[in-house]
């Protein structure tokens, strides 16, 4: 059999490509492995299989691909997005920075270099350098609904309001079947206040994309907000009517009093909810002032003093692993647990945990006797209303001389607990002190704080620390 040439590659390389444009992925890869085989130096091949690697699932070997076509041809554009891309969707902001940045000094009109370079700025906390990057893509190319709607976000976090509504506007007069564009004009009309106009938009928004339920909650929340309360009870009979059953529609129903209030929220409306803002769910806090966590570290610090690095620790609802690097200076080993996969894939990003576990927390709890010296949560229990289970897990799950430290949202009124508008349970102080009490729960301390501002307002929690008896 005669040896095969570069042309034997080249025309390899092209049913590749016809293959991966039909989205026959593995199929392409096998190809685009073959060039590679011919000729070493295909730096396109090498870039089209770390593309087929990811979308067949093996992100890994990706990187070493991408690296290796750089050696070939550091200067091409398409190679070095596509490793910024890798790297910034693993937050390694630091090095996929450079990347993007030297990918738009080769190609300055590449307007998805701009669009993820403009994301990852405003992912890593610089809205302002965001914004700079995403109006070189308005200029770039004006009639883009994306370019608008990126620069609305960066202009939104730095609270810019009335310049975000005018892009997310511009965006959605670009593109009038772009349901995102409509739902960030509703949620910018709201946060200025105007409710009413804010629910036609989150309206249009449901009509262009009924299956998102970002939208459909937004729509209930801001008629809610707008007193149209019995608007909202009407908007959700017709959600159910649509979707019977539907765990977020049926969570709300019963914090507007449309129905029996739970004893605690469900486990799919959890988990959906989480799982929808898991990627977004660090940057909407920094923006709420979210202090749960420090609270929880500093009730964990009175305890214990100076850490020691000798404790079992589990953080109970840990989600996107927020309390970790505070606690983790006390743990001999950190167990996270949390509903939401979404939730604990950020967290592992950390690389703080020693384990991260997919369980509901009671039942963990439960199947974990004498396993932990020290349990936090923070804004976790404020998901359960009746808290006898859990703190009676909690303390099945202690070993002597344990100390679980958590947050609750404070119930201003008498009673026990209420669900709030929000999907939140508040908690009375008299109620969570006897609930621990009973639990057999000794040294009990009820502290209050901020936990975040929501609506301009602080949201008032309670900090709550309480030992197991030797």
């Amino acid at each position: 059999m005669p040896a095969r040439s570069p042309a034997d590659a080249d025309a390899l390389y092209e049913q590749g490509r016809a293959l991966q444009q039909a989205g026959d992925h593995a199929g392409a890869a096998a190809l685009y492995a073959q060039v590679v085989e011919l000729d070493e130096a295909h730096f396109r091949a090498l870039n089209n299989l770390a593309v087929c690697s990811i979308e067949t699932g093996d992100a890994a070997a990706a990187e070493p691909l991408y690296r290796r076509a750089l050696e070939i041809a550091p200067d091409a554009a398409p190679v070095l997005h596509n490793l910024a891309r890798l790297l910034h969707q693993s937050d390694r902001f630091a090095e996929a920075e450079p990347l993007y940045r030297t990918a738009l000094q080769h190609a300055p009109g590449m307007l998805e270099a701009h669009f993820n370079l403009g994301r990852l700025l405003q992912e890593a906390g610089r809205p302002a350098d965001a914004e700079a990057t995403l109006r070189e893509a308005v200029e770039l190319e004006p009639d883009a609904a994306r370019a608008h709607s990126f620069l609305g976000d960066a202009l939104f976090h730095q609270k810019r309001l009335p310049e975000a509504l005018a892009a997310y506007r511009r965006a959605a007069e670009l593109d009038p079947t772009y349901a995102v564009a409509q739902f960030d004009v509703g949620k910018t009309l709201e946060t200025l206040k105007r409710d009413d106009e804010a629910v036609e938009c989150y309206r249009a928004a449901v009509r262009l994309d009924p299956a998102a339920e970002a939208p459909r909650e937004a729509l209930v929340r801001a008629l809610e907000t707008a007193g149209r309360h019995d608007d909202a009870l009407a908007e959700l009979h017709r959600w159910l009517a649509e979707r019977p059953g539907d765990p977020l529609a049926m969570h709300l129903l019963a914090a507007l009093g449309g129905a029996p209030a739970p004893a605690r929220a469900s486990d799919e409306y959890v988990r959906g909810t989480f799982d929808r803002f898991a990627n977004d769910f660090d940057q909407t806090l920094t923006r709420l002032h979210y202090r749960a966590p420090n609270l929880v570290a500093a009730l964990v610090e009175l305890a214990y003093g100076k850490p020691a690095g000798a404790l079992d620790v589990l953080d109970a609802g840990c989600g996107t692993g927020l309390c970790a690097p505070l606690i983790k200076p006390y743990a001999r080993r950190l167990v996270g647990v949390d509903l939401s996969e979404g939730m604990l894939a950020q967290a592992a990003k950390r690389q703080t945990y020693d384990a991260l576990l997919c369980e509901e927390l009671t039942a963990h709890l439960r199947t974990h006797e004498l396993a932990y010296d020290l349990i936090v949560s923070a804004d976790t229990f404020c998901y359960l209303g009746a808290l006898e289970a859990p703190l009676a897990a909690s303390f099945t799950a202690l070993r002597a001389l344990g100390l679980l430290a958590f947050t609750l949202e404070r119930l201003e009124a008498g009673g026990s607990y209420v669900l709030h508008t929000g999907g939140r349970y508040a908690h009375s102080t008299e109620y969570t002190a006897n609930a621990i009490h009973n639990a057999g729960f000794t040294g009990i301390t009820i502290g209050e704080g901020d936990l975040r501002t929501e609506g301009g307002r602080p949201v008032m929690g309670l900090l709550i620390s309480a030992r197991k008896p030797a």
